[in-house]
Parts: C-alpha cells; structure tokens; sequence
C-alpha cells in the first residue's frame, strides 16, 4: 500500500515541478517503442517533445512481455536479444518530463521497469524495459494499433516487421488477475492459505493504480504540450 501511495504523490510532485519551474534549458533524449509513438498518447500526457527521429535498438526484441492489468494483459518491452532490432522513434523532451514520464512508466516505487542507457551516434538517450519478463502476455487492440499506425508512417520499418506485429494476438476478453506481479512478487512463496489473500490484495491495489494512471489534480496546468 506503502508503494501505490508513494507513487502517487511523486507523480503529483513531478507534475507540480513541471508546472512550476519546467526548465526548458535542461533536455533529454527517450527512445520509445510503445504507446508513446502515438500522438494522442502524449497529447494526453502532456509530454513536449522539441525534435524526434526514426532509431533501430540493435540486440533487442519487442516483445508484449510486460504484465498489465488483466489477466495475459501484457504491454510491450524491449527484451535483450542477440541480432534482434527493435524500431521506434528517438524524443528529445524536458528533463522534467522524462521525470514524470518515469512514473507512467512504473519506474519509480512500483519498479516495473528498469531504465536501459544507451549511446548511438553521439546521442546519449534512454529507454524502459520490464524488470520481470512474462511469456504469454497479450496486448489490447488499441495497445497494438498505436504501434501499427506509427509504424505505417516510419520508412524505415520492414514490411515483414510490421506484418509479424499485426499479427500479434490480442486480449480480447478482460478478466481479474490469477497471477500477483508488482506488489507480491512471489505468490507461490506463501503459505497456501494466504495466497487468496494476497491476491485479492494484488487485485485491489492494481485497480487503485489503474484509476490514479491518467489522473492528477496538476497535469492540467502543464502548458507547451504537443496538443
């Protein structure tokens, strides 16, 4: 409970020091590979970004490997794999939104993804990766779709690629959790009559993070966004 709480008031404090002090001098570049390739996304996340580029992650493979909120609900990850590629776009976006960008991330507190450090052609820039591979994962059709549209505007995406993506299959059905993942990290660790409980516990706070997700009394007054 600890963590869901610390998270989000330190999304809030990052939103509040955007507003407040933004720092428009102090810049970073994020490689993105998921929803954050969309437009809308961003729109809705108040996210500036001054200059962008098509970039190809070497040793790296898209996989929907990161658990969501459901049941086989997965978002996608960047998963180490020799002479894989995974493409996407390059942002270069405010320190202060990198920061806030951590916390729609799941980075700070709920460490559901790890921050990957990469340099290529003189460009140092960043990206997230799951910290907790799961196989047989799904993504959503608007999930997916975010990556598709993009994709279709991006010379430099193969065909092939892009028809290995569309083929992906989707969560079509939405159902609670079986498996603990963020806040009970090892289910089968516990005695067996406490594991309904814990899941049950899981359950709860995830709903609880899933509603505060796109949710701030501040990220309205964020002005200079992309939309």
């Amino acid at each position: 409970m600890l963590r869901a709480i610390l998270w989000i008031l330190g999304s809030e404090w990052a939103n509040l020091m955007r507003v407040l002090w933004p720092r428009y001098d102090r810049k970073v570049h994020y490689f993105t590979f998921g929803a954050n390739l969309d437009e809308s996304v961003l729109a809705q996340r108040r996210i500036k970004v001054f200059a962008s580029f098509d970039h190809v992650l070497e040793n790296a493979s898209l996989q929907f490997s990161q658990p969501g909120f459901y049941d086989q609900h997965g978002y996608a990850s960047a998963d180490p794999s020799d002479g894989s590629v995974v493409y996407g776009k390059i942002y270069l976006i405010l320190e202060r939104d990198a920061r806030r960008m951590d916390y729609f991330e799941g980075e700070p507190f709920l460490r559901v993804h790890e921050k990957v450090f990469r340099e290529a052609d003189g460009i140092h820039y960043y990206y997230y990766r799951t910290t907790r591979i799961a196989n047989g994962l799904k993504p959503t059709r608007e999930y997916l779709d975010y990556l598709l549209n993009a994709y279709a505007t991006m010379d430099i995406v193969p065909q092939a690629y892009i028809e290995q993506i569309k083929a992906t299959e989707t969560l079509e059905v939405f159902q609670p959790m079986t498996k603990t993942s963020v806040f009970v990290r090892d289910l089968s660790s516990w005695p067996g009559v406490l594991q309904p409980i814990l899941l049950g516990y899981e359950r709860k706070l995830q709903k609880l993070i899933e509603f505060a997700w796109h949710k701030s009394l501040v990220q309205w007054a964020i002005r200079g966004h992309n939309s």
